[in-house]
């Protein structure tokens, strides 16, 4: 009986087979073909469209969180207020303020209406700014008030600074994913854009620009910000077909040349402006800087003694038994800057000036002459770097008031037509004084595939 029950089912089945075989033999051909085709299409069209999405870029320097350049960070979020190029503060999150008590106390009034990625409203309670020697007052859910101690008129840039709340959400059309730290250094922020599903970036940071270099050459990344030399190991990465560059000006930094002014023979006056004056009218490494604000500022000017590059006024200066052409300067420099450096040299030998260079890995305690970059502040103030009881006046400069007196009036006036008469006067009697020449805005190269 069960021997009879399963020949009727091989006999069902073959009857089966032979009646639907080209419908069953069509099918599995088909499914191959599909299997393969549906393989094909996500290998070569699906799978490159969603590659796509993930932008990697780069930048070179070491930060935490809170010391990311503010410009990378734009993206994710804004401030109570925002600088323009020309340097201009301009209303952000705050649709206005009032500075009362003779610029002490700054008032700001919050926009209704925004949200942080995790739709919590924006109010003066989650603003997440933390000020040394600044009291902070809620007068209600969209007014704050800063109080300082003392007027100071760049504090309003500084609340330029992107607002994120305790779960680091911001209001700007990215959204934080992620940050990887190193050592408690940021190696990199993964980034998604709000308003197109799957657009992810992912900000990866690199100690040194060769670091940089090499990352984008092994494809690590697809786009490397901030490049300011364009070779990798003696060849240049313009020669790379695939590869755009585009160029800019950084004026947010500035090369300068730092005369340490309580040297024998730098004290004088005469020899610093024979030094500054000798310089070549142009660098090929960036755009010739003749003043330690950017041109674009407002608070820019060109005073009379400003762009002068003459040898013979340079001889004139320094005479034909000048000390300085009987010593031998040293000019410390990073191994960044060594190629300005010798281009400096040789200038100078021009003039009958002999140097040496000595390659430094910061800024060193004591040196004669230092090339080094400095970071040029979105505010004209400058009062730490040139005053005499200035945190980074590291040139010894100490005697000259007139320049106290004017970085005094800058910072604590918020009137704009009097900071821009202040700063004037102040580039004035800094560039006639001379203790620093400076050399050039450097460029800076984006390299991206194409």
């Amino acid at each position: 009986m069960l021997f009879s029950r399963h020949r009727y089912y091989i006999w069902l089945l073959r009857a089966y087979v032979k009646r639907w075989k080209r419908t069953i033999i069509s099918s599995v051909v088909f499914g191959v073909i599909a299997f393969f085709a549906v393989g094909f299409m996500v290998d070569f069209y699906i799978l490159p469209h969603i590659e796509k999405k993930i932008q990697k870029v780069g930048y070179s320097g070491t930060y935490t969180f809170q010391t990311i350049p503010k410009d990378i960070l734009n993206e994710a979020s804004y401030g109570l207020t925002k600088v323009t190029k020309d340097g201009t503060i301009q209303p952000a999150a705050a649709y206005k303020w009032t500075i009362t008590n003779e610029g002490r106390d700054y008032t700001f009034y919050i926009k209704k209406g925004q949200y942080f990625n995790d739709k919590e409203e924006l109010n003066s309670k989650n603003l997440g700014y933390n000020f040394a020697d600044v009291k902070e007052q809620i007068v209600d859910n969209y007014i704050v008030k800063f109080s300082l101690n003392e007027p100071y008129a760049p504090f309003l840039s500084l609340m330029s600074k992107p607002i994120f709340n305790k779960k680091l959400e911001g209001l700007a059309g990215y959204k934080i994913q992620g940050i990887s730290l190193n050592g408690g250094f940021v190696k990199s922020v993964t980034m998604i854009n709000k308003s197109k599903t799957g657009y992810k970036k992912i900000i990866n940071f690199y100690p040194t620009q060769d670091a940089l270099k090499t990352a984008f050459a092994l494809g690590d990344i697809d786009v490397a910000y901030g490049i300011t030399d364009q070779t990798i190991k003696d060849h240049s990465l313009s020669e790379w077909s695939g590869v755009s560059i585009k160029k800019k000006v950084n004026y947010n930094e500035l090369l300068t040349l730092f005369f340490n002014n309580s040297d024998s023979i730098l004290s004088d006056k005469r020899v610093r402006e024979a030094l500054s004056y000798s310089l070549p009218e142009k660098f090929t490494e960036g755009e010739r800087a003749f003043s330690p604000i950017n041109p674009s500022s407002i608070y820019f000017a060109k005073t009379p003694n400003y762009g002068i590059s003459s040898l013979e006024i340079a001889r004139s200066l320094l005479g034909p038994n000048s000390d300085a052409q009987k010593t031998t300067f040293e000019i410390s420099t990073t191994e960044d800057f060594k190629n300005t450096a010798a281009v400096i040299q040789n200038s100078w030998r021009k003039l009958g000036i002999n140097s040496k260079i000595k390659i430094v890995s910061g800024v060193p305690s004591d040196f004669q002459i230092l090339l080094y970059a400095i970071k040029l502040p979105e505010d004209p103030d400058q009062y730490t770097l040139w005053h005499s009881k200035g945190v980074n006046n590291i040139i010894n400069y100490r005697r000259n008031l007139r320049i106290d007196k004017l970085l005094e009036d800058g910072r604590s006036t918020n009137d704009i037509e009097q900071r821009i008469a202040t700063y004037e006067d102040f580039q004035k009697y800094l560039i006639d004084d001379a203790p620093a020449a400076f050399i050039y805005f450097p460029y800076n190269f984006t390299l991206e595939r194409n």
